[in-house]
């Protein structure tokens, strides 16, 4: 019988998002968050398709929910240190991508930036208008 080292030896279930030269360490979702980041993605993809997916609108209230769920404590961080509406919303969708995906799905998000676009291609675009 196979012997298994222990989770805790190897498995890193947090995520952590460098902001303003702090970084900040979202702890994992809940098996509850989890599930309910699963069920608002299914609900975003079958809206796409054209089938009604009520549960895919996030109005403010949602939208406010679903960032407190994801980030937890680093929610109330963020607030604290002064971080602004757009970056919380970029990090809590970030940390939406990983819940729902992966740390990689998570960092191609992170580095596509809030308009979609990579930041070094921003900045490039920037400098030569």
């Amino acid at each position: 019988m196979a012997t298994f080292a222990d989770l805790d030896d190897f498995f890193d279930d947090g995520l952590e998002l460098p902001v303003a030269g702090k970084t900040y360490r979202v702890p994992p979702p809940s098996a509850e968050t989890g599930l309910y980041c699963q069920r608002l993605a299914e609900a975003g993809q079958a809206a796409a398709k054209g089938d009604q997916a009520p549960d895919a609108d996030l109005d403010d209230a949602r939208e406010l929910d679903l960032y407190r769920r994801v980030l937890g404590p680093v929610y109330d961080e963020l607030i604290a240190d002064g971080v602004s509406w757009t970056r919380i919303k970029h990090v809590g969708i970030t940390a939406f991508m990983w819940v729902i995906g992966n740390e990689q799905a998570a960092q191609a998000y992170w580095e596509r930036g809030p308009e979609g676009v990579a930041p070094a291609a921003t900045r490039a675009a920037r400098s030569t208008t």
